[in-house]
């Protein structure tokens, strides 16, 4: 669990298997259900969250897993607008003075993303979405919303595979987007030790 409990947003990882089942990432069930063990460490720093995982193939047998990521900013008010990149795999948020961005660092096979609002509307396609396994296409919401990321994992016997997302916030869209660059790339690509 976090120890910082001043949180600038709330993120949620749900693992979702073929049998139309899904579990929190940091579900006991989850071995049993899937094969995969998963490894979550959240931590939240001065500038926003992060939630790191590491998902383990236990098994002899080749696996597929698909796991969905929400992002909630929580300074986000009714004035707030949403808006995901088209070319990366990132999502801006606006409201008042305030800017946030999220993105993800992933070994996933695919990434796919989408941008719900936080109303009967936005629900809906979320149940759908875990009843479906697949993603709504939602590019810009106005108002409180939530933020998905929709990856899919292919494991040979006993792969490892690790990422992380994060969500950044800030007054300054520019020092925003620079930081998210180089979290990104000391994700990317990290220093020998």
């Amino acid at each position: 669990m976090k120890e910082n409990r001043n949180e600038k947003f709330q993120i949620q990882g749900i693992a979702w298997s073929t049998n139309k089942e899904y579990v929190p990432l940091n579900s006991e069930k989850l071995p049993n259900l899937t094969g995969i063990s998963v490894s979550v460490q959240e931590e939240a720093e001065g500038w926003g969250e992060s939630l790191a995982f590491e998902l383990i193939n236990s098994t002899k047998e080749c696996r597929d897993l698909k796991v969905f990521f929400l992002i909630e900013w929580l300074g986000c008010k009714e004035d707030g607008v949403g808006v995901l990149s088209l070319s990366k795999d990132t999502f801006w948020n606006y409201s008042g003075k305030l800017v946030a961005i999220t993105n993800i660092v992933s070994s996933a096979d695919s990434i796919k993303k989408s941008i719900y609002p936080l109303n009967l509307k936005g629900l809906h396609l979320w149940k759908k979405s875990l009843n479906n396994g697949s993603l709504y296409y939602y590019p810009i919401t106005g108002g409180l919303n939530m933020m998905v990321y929709m990856l899919d994992f292919s494991f040979k016997p006993f792969e490892v595979k690790q990422g992380k997302v994060y969500a950044i916030e800030g007054a300054v869209k520019e020092e925003v987007s620079n930081l998210s660059d180089r979290i990104k790339n000391g994700l990317a690509f990290p220093k020998e030790k």
